[in-house]
């Protein structure tokens, strides 16, 4: 299921064993099952509701009559229609939904085609119904509602602006999203498929709760992670600009929004994670009498004609840009003294070679800036490439490397990865009983 940004109250999910699907009555029910304390059950109408064409499936609220006066809960959910004898065949749509007395189901009135059930289609081996049996599951996040008017389909839209104008939107750049992210900055933020993790809170909230929320969601201690504002630079670029410290916790974050990012609607973030030494966590000093700066590493591939974000470091002010070269060799595991040419990412348009004989203080490199490297080539080596219509060099590669192409490549080749890692769960799975088949399909939905 997508990342709505909003924290979760509770999460559970339930599979409901369908035989003699051709027997069913045209409404039917699913046992009931408990999520956030109340009873729910999955919907079906095997032969469609309102169309007989396609099969109907909703979430349903199993005891709207009891429910006290004004009950709402929050619901983000998905229903996967799967055979149990091969999980990878299988259907799924997700939604959210603010359910009520008055509003007790939703779903999905078209849920899939009829007539595809029963055949092997659209890539799949098996049918989704074989031997008139089949499974369906159900995913549901409770999502909490502090304001008591999440979703709300409010007549009156000043109620409803009033509403988006209690929550703010973060987006957290984490070290994963920066390796997997080929092209300009650390990631793309105008990509309607970005993969950046976003939460919604409440502006009044804390930054020590805000904090304590982001360590638990990304499965780390609080004092493991550090957060750095990124801000838009003049040159329209977006980097890291200053580390939110500690003394911040009592602060709301719509406070720390207004005095770190004011100009921005949505606060930027990335995430630096720190790993224990002797069971202590450390992070450098970066205020201005600090030697350290925080920069972000790429590595170009002419082979495979790709640019990777390799990690973040910091270096010293007054070290020379060619000291880092061991490091870069040993992260590459190239040998020792391979040569290398090393550039700064100023702008799109702007890549250009740093000098290793200078410090990283006469070559004005701060806080936030990325510094991409590849192989020094022979003159052999350059022509291979130039013969295979390849790019050789990094300033080249930008130019060939629209911000948003680079990342939609990235997304495809992201999804086909998960695709291969997903499938091969699956077919782990069916050597196991049932219960790893439905973990499987957990798996499948939390990464889509």
């Amino acid at each position: 299921m997508p990342d709505l940004g909003y924290e979760i109250e509770d999460f559970q999910y339930y599979t409901w064993r369908i035989t003699g699907w051709s027997g069913l009555e045209k409404r039917t029910t699913s046992p009931e099952f408990e999520v956030g304390g109340w009873k729910w059950r999955i919907l079906l109408f095997p032969f469609g509701n309102k169309n007989s064409d396609t099969v109907s499936v909703y979430l349903d609220f199993a005891d709207p009559k009891g429910a006290p006066a004004g009950w709402h809960s929050c619901v983000q959910f998905a229903l996967l229609l799967w055979n149990p004898e091969d999980p990878t065949s299988y259907v799924s749509n997700n939604a959210h939904h603010r359910f009520t007395a008055k509003e007790p189901d939703w779903g999905f009135t078209r849920f899939y085609t009829l007539h595809k059930l029963f055949a092997p289609l659209e890539n799949r081996t098996r049918p989704l119904i074989e031997n008139n049996a089949c499974n369906i599951t159900v995913f549901v996040r409770i999502i909490k509602d502090p304001t008591g008017v999440l979703w709300h389909d409010f007549k009156n839209e000043e109620i409803k602006a009033e509403e988006s104008h209690l929550y703010l939107s973060i987006k957290i750049v984490t070290p994963q999203i920066f390796v997997q992210h080929q092209g300009f900055d650390l990631a793309n933020f105008d990509d309607p498929l970005s993969v950046i993790p976003q939460f919604k809170v409440l502006k009044s909230e804390t930054y020590r709760n805000f904090k304590c929320m982001a360590a638990k969601r990304f499965g780390c201690s609080v004092e493991q992670i550090r957060f750095w504002v990124l801000v838009i630079r003049q040159n329209k670029t977006v980097r890291p600009d200053t580390p939110i410290n500690d003394n911040f916790f009592g602060m709301s974050m719509e406070e720390i929004h207004i005095k770190m990012a004011a100009r921005q609607i949505e606060l930027k973030l990335f995430l630096e994670m720190a790993k224990p030494i002797n069971g202590k966590v450390w992070f450098p000093r970066v205020e201005n009498d600090s030697p350290y700066i925080l920069v972000f590493i790429k590595y170009f591939n002419p082979d495979t004609q790709s640019l990777e974000g390799l990690c973040h470091l910091y270096i010293q002010k007054f070290d020379k840009v060619g000291d880092i070269i061991p490091f870069l060799c040993e992260k590459k595991e190239f040998p020792p003294h391979t040569p290398l040419k090393i550039y700064e990412e100023i702008k799109p348009n702007m890549i250009v070679e740093m000098k290793p004989n200078l410090t990283f203080s006469k070559s004005e490199i701060q806080d936030g800036d990325i510094i991409c490297f590849q192989k020094a080539l022979t003159e052999e080596e350059v022509q291979g490439h130039t013969s295979a219509d390849r790019i050789c060099d990094i300033p080249s590669f930008y130019k060939s490397l629209p911000l948003a192409s680079s990342f939609n490549l990235n997304r495809d080749a992201d999804v086909i990865t998960a695709k291969i890692s997903l499938q091969a769960i699956f077919y782990i799975c069916l050597s196991n009983d049932k219960f790893f088949n439905t973990y499987a399909l957990f798996c499948l939905i939390s990464n889509y």
